[in-house]
């Protein structure tokens, strides 16, 4: 499950004719997205000095758009001097290649800061980066996962002092060229400090590990340097108070350093997925950071993130960092979605959602829905038939009582005046729901569902999040529930919600089965039905079959091998199911 795609285009860089060409039209002046407020965007693979200048013709829009903010990573493609061997290839950046773009950068407002990706990520796929090709003893993990089969990314080993020797004067060199006054340092998904597999670390406290390192680059290059410090915020949030799994937030041990390391660092907390909130950005402002909320390419996480970042009002919430992780076309770049939708959003000022949380009736096919609001002074107007909602509609005061299925629209509203967008869930209500359900292996601790098994029947639909405590998550392996339905009673049909995330390693059921018993024991088979490979991001899988009556329902969802073409092709992959319907 990973958010950088194209890493590998920092290794193989592309030469791009440099031939004068005019720009696009610039647009007309928009309105600023948010007064005093960062807009930036996060540029990955522009890996050598023609791909800068095609890179400059996108700045004049990007500038228009509202952009004043651009996070560059630059890595290995730099034609160092300090150290030529740890240059990616004959093709980098030069110092009068960065000169020139950081030059155009000023022309347009838009301030540069370069990245250079520190401990974690020094390999991708079965590609390692030049440090650890040219000095395999820095790696933290030596010997270990021949060709980097069963690994994610190498890691380098932050214990050996040689590696800070070798890295600070490569930064110091981009730094420099760039004529920046920022560095980002990169640090996410760092998995193996601590682990069996790290010599060096083995035993210690993964959190003191990472805060000596994120504390031995705060005093190279913010003590002496005098440059702010941006870095990704992930390995600094407590997985098991922040419930976004294990890579948006830590399980490895690591988030102690959150306490460790100074304050004035700025913490770049991404998230891509929709959410009705994100707990790591209070996390981060109450520990007195700076924080810069990041989100990437699905549309609706860019505009819950922007949402639940920009209502807050501290001066700490420094705006917002669109990411791209690939290399869009120079010219469409001020028109990538995401940045045009997120932009969208910031300039609307409707910031307050609604959220909407299942409580327990205490009667099995009765559902209780509370409507939420981050904000006091906020009236929720809500509907139950799928219309629209407006400031009409009945106010909300008490929870929700849904005897039958139903769709609930609320709106939040300040004075009248509506300050949401409209927010909706459907809710599902059949012979299962709130009925005791059993595993035959537990949930997956990475993506922990809300109420456990309890999830899938508790009425509620999940989202496209596989994060969002719906979905009940097995990984590379099948999942077995049974449901006791309380009595016996006739039902016909089962259906199964099941999710696609490809890009990061999630795939629909390939098969659902359906068994039933009156003793809870001697189960026989009624039903089933395969996928069809459908690629739609949530996919429902119906088994109907005669009408039987049972007390006792078996659903056996039969997870898949990723196929060809797809990333992770031949592992198992992660299987997420969310309501089990019984009607």
């Amino acid at each position: 499950m990973r958010h950088i795609l194209l890493l590998t285009l920092l290794l193989v860089p592309v030469a791009l004719t440099c031939c004068a060409r005019p720009g696009p039209a610039v647009p007309p002046p928009l309105a600023p997205p948010a007064p005093g407020k960062v807009v930036g965007i996060h540029l990955l693979g522009w890996t050598n000095d023609s791909l800068l200048v095609e890179l400059e013709r996108a700045l004049p829009r990007l500038s228009q758009r509202g952009v004043n903010l651009i996070i560059l990573e630059v890595d290995y493609s730099f034609a160092f001097e300090s150290h030529p061997e740890l240059r990616a290839g004959d093709q980098v950046i030069t110092r009068a290649g960065a000169r020139r773009f950081a030059a155009v950068c000023r022309q347009h407002g838009i301030r540069l800061v370069p990245q250079f990706q520190s401990l974690g990520h020094q390999s991708w796929a079965q590609t390692t980066f030049p440090l650890l090709t040219r000095y395999p003893e820095l790696d933290l993990t030596p010997g270990a996962f021949p060709g980097n089969e069963g690994l994610y990314c190498r890691e380098w080993d932050p214990t050996q002092p040689r590696v800070n020797q070798l890295v600070f004067p490569l930064i110091d060199e981009i730094v420099a060229a760039f004529q920046a006054d920022a560095v980002h340092i990169g640090m996410d998904e760092i998995f193996l400090l601590g682990s069996e597999q790290s010599p060096s670390t083995r035993g210690s406290d993964p959190a003191r590990v990472l805060a000596r390192a994120i504390n031995e680059f705060h005093d190279h290059f913010v003590k002496e340097g005098h440059l702010e410090m941006f870095m990704w915020g992930d390995r600094l949030i407590d997985g098991a108070t922040c419930p976004y799994g294990e890579w948006e937030s830590s399980m490895n041990g690591t988030a102690g350093a959150i306490d460790l390391i100074p304050r004035d660092i700025i913490i770049c907390d991404w998230h891509y997925d929709p959410r009705p909130y994100y707990p790591s950005i209070p996390l981060f402002l109450d520990k007195g950071f700076r924080v810069l909320p990041s989100s990437w390419r699905d549309l609706e996480g860019v505009g819950a993130l922007v949402r639940d970042s920009y209502r807050r009002e501290d001066p700490r919430m420094l705006g917002h960092l669109f990411t791209t992780w690939s290399r869009p076309a120079a010219d469409s770049l001020a028109d990538w979605a995401p940045l045009v939708s997120g932009l969208a959003t910031i300039r609307s000022g409707r910031f307050y959602d609604v959220g909407f949380e299942l409580g327990a009736s205490g009667m099995p096919g009765l559902l209780e829905v509370s409507l939420t609001t981050p904000a006091t002074g906020l009236v929720v107007h809500y509907t139950t038939d799928g219309s629209e909602p407006t400031p009409a509609s009945p106010a909300y005061t008490a929870p929700v009582r849904l005897e039958r299925s139903a769709t609930v629209r609320a709106i939040a509203c300040r004075h009248g005046k509506v300050v949401s967008e409209v927010r909706e869930q459907r809710y599902v209500v059949h012979l299962a729901t709130g009925r005791p359900v059993t595993l035959a292996s537990p949930p997956s601790a990475k993506y922990p569902p809300r109420g456990g098994a309890a999830a899938l029947v508790n009425g509620g639909l999940g989202s496209r999040s596989y994060a969002d405590g719906q979905w009940v998550g097995a990984e590379a392996v099948d999942l077995d529930a049974t449901i006791d339905l309380g009595k016996v009673v006739e039902f016909g049909r089962v259906t199964v919600g099941s999710l696609n995330n490809r890009p990061n390693w999630v795939h629909a059921a390939r098969r659902v089965e359906v068994e039933v018993a009156d003793d809870g024991a001697n189960f026989v088979p009624v039903g089933q039905v395969d996928g069809d490979g459908d690629e739609a991001p949530v996919v429902r899988l119906t088994a109907a079959f005669a009408p039987v009556r049972a007390r006792y329902v078996k659903v056996l969802v039969r997870n898949q091998v990723i196929p060809e073409g797809s990333p992770g092709a031949g592992q198992g992959a992660w299987l997420f199911v969310d309501e089990i319907v019984v009607e």
